[in-house]
C-alpha cells in the first residue's frame, strides 16, 4: 500500500476509534426535505453544539422510507456539497483555468446577501464531518484553499489558478525597465457586478507610487489581497466550521494534494479517454504518440502508476484531481474555451525535469533517452510539486 493510503487509513482509524463518540453516548437524526435540502440541512447542522458534531449522524429524507445504513449519508453529503458548489448558488465560481477547481466568489455577499457567511461556516462543518466519517465532498477547490487549511504558505504561482489574467499582468511587470513610467500606485480596482471600487493594498496606498525598488512589496501586497484579504470573511468561516470537527494537528501528516484526494476521493481515470483527448506541441508536434518519449510516458502511466499517482499527475498539470463527468474532451477554463491536456516536447537543455503550466493544462516533457530516465524524472517532478515549491 502507498504512503498516502497508509496515512488515510491512520486518519480514519483515529477519527473512528478515538474521536467519534459511541452510539450509546448520543447520536443525531437529521431529517431534511429534498425540496428544501440546503435550508433544512443548514438549520440542523448549525443548531448543533460542537460536542455533538463528533457523534453519529443518521439521515432521513422527509416522507421517504429508508434505513440509513450508509447510503443515505453518502447521498446527503453528495447532494449538499453539489448544491453549495454550484456556481448558480453564488458562493463559488469555477477558477480561470480549470472548471473543476472552484474558488470563493468575491461577490458572494451580493449573490447571497442574507446568510452567505453562515453558508461558508456550514460548508466547513460539512467538509469536516465528511472527512471525519470517511465520506466524500462533491467539489474540488483551488489549490491555495487546501494550503490555507493546512497552514502552508501561499506562493505567487498559486494566483494563476483563480485569476490567470491578473497573474500574467503582474508577472509581466517584472520585465518592465522603469515601472514608474506606468504611473501605478498601491491600489487595486475591484469590479463587483459592474461597479468599480478602489481598494488600497496598504494604508495610504493611493499616494504610494510603484517603483522598481518597491515592486516586490507591490506584488506581495497583491498576492495577500487576492488570496486572503479579498475573501477573508468567507475563508475564515469555512476554516472555523472545518476545525469545529477536525483537530488541526491530525492533518499535519498530509500535503495539500493528499488533502484534496482525501476530501474528494481518488478518481478512477480512464487512460484511453485521456490519451484520445491529448494534444501535442513543441518537439512532439506532428509525431504525437509515435515519439518514443510520448510512448514511454503513456506506458508508465498505464502500466506502472496506480490511481493515486495518476491523480497526482493530474494535480501537477491541471491544478486539480477532478476530471469532468464527460471526460477529458471537455477540459476547459471558465471562459468556456476547451483546454485539452497537452504534452509539449522540449530539449533537456531547457529543463531536466518535466514542468507544468496549469493555465494551459500543459506538461513540458523533455526528450528522454530511456523509459527509466522518464519514469524517474516524472516521479520526482510530481512528488516535488506537492511541496508547493518549483523543482528549479
Amino acid at each position: 500500500r502507498g504512503s498516502y493510503e497508509k496515512k488515510a487509513d491512520w486518519f480514519q482509524e483515529i477519527c473512528r476509534d478515538r474521536l467519534r463518540k459511541p452510539w450509546s453516548d448520543g447520536h443525531q437524526l437529521i431529517v431534511v426535505r429534498r425540496s428544501h435540502l440546503l435550508h433544512d440541512s443548514m438549520a440542523a447542522v448549525m443548531s448543533l453544539s460542537r460536542s455533538k458534531l463528533t457523534e453519529f449522524w443518521r439521515f432521513e429524507f422527509y416522507g421517504e422510507t429508508g434505513i440509513d445504513a450508509g447510503g443515505l449519508a453518502r447521498e446527503w453529503f453528495q447532494l449538499v456539497t453539489e448544491q453549495i458548489f454550484n456556481p448558480d448558488m453564488g458562493l463559488w465560481l469555477p477558477s480561470a483555468t480549470n472548471q473543476m477547481a472552484m474558488r470563493i466568489n468575491t461577490a458572494s455577499e451580493i449573490s447571497c446577501p442574507e446568510d452567505h457567511l453562515i453558508y461558508f461556516r456550514f460548508l466547513g462543518r460539512v467538509m469536516g464531518k465528511a472527512l471525519f466519517d470517511g465520506q466524500l465532498v462533491a467539489g474540488h477547490m483551488v489549490r491555495h484553499i487546501y494550503k490555507h487549511i493546512l497552514g502552508w504558505p501561499v506562493m505567487f504561482d498559486d494566483l494563476e489558478l483563480p485569476d490567470e489574467g491578473y497573474y500574467n499582468s503582474l508577472k509581466s511587470l517584472l520585465d518592465v525597465d522603469d515601472i514608474e513610467d506606468l504611473c501605478m500606485d498601491f491600489t487595486f480596482t475591484e469590479n463587483a457586478l459592474g461597479e468599480n471600487r478602489v481598494v488600497e493594498l496598504m494604508e495610504g496606498g493611493k499616494d504610494v507610487p510603484v517603483t522598481n525598488d518597491n515592486l516586490p512589496e507591490f506584488l506581495e501586497a497583491n498576492l495577500k489581497y487576492h488570496m486572503m484579504d479579498r475573501v477573508k470573511p468567507q475563508q475564515t468561516e469555512l476554516l472555523l466550521g472545518f476545525f469545529d470537527i477536525i483537530p488541526e494537528p491530525l492533518l499535519t501528516i498530509f500535503d495539500f494534494q493528499e488533502l484534496e484526494l482525501l476530501m474528494c476521493g481518488v478518481p478512477v481515470i480512464d487512460i484511453d479517454d485521456w490519451k484520445a483527448n491529448t494534444t501535442y506541441s513543441g518537439h512532439f508536434e506532428g509525431k504525437g504518440e509515435k515519439a518514443s518519449t510520448v510512448q514511454w510516458f503513456w506506458e508508465v502511466i498505464q502500466q506502472e502508476f496506480d490511481q493515486e499517482t495518476r491523480a497526482r499527475l493530474l494535480q501537477f498539470v491541471t491544478g486539480s484531481s477532478g476530471v469532468p463527468s464527460r471526460g477529458f474532451s471537455v477540459l476547459q477554463g471558465n471562459d468556456g474555451s476547451i483546454r485539452q491536456f497537452c504534452i509539449h516536447g522540449i530539449k533537456k537543455e531547457n529543463s531536466l525535469y518535466p514542468r507544468s503550466h496549469t493555465c494551459f493544462n500543459r506538461i513540458d516533457l523533455p526528450i528522454y533517452s530511456s523509459k527509466n530516465e522518464l519514469r524517474e524524472k516524472l516521479r520526482v517532478a510530481i512528488a516535488t510539486s506537492a511541496t508547493g515549491f518549483d523543482i528549479e
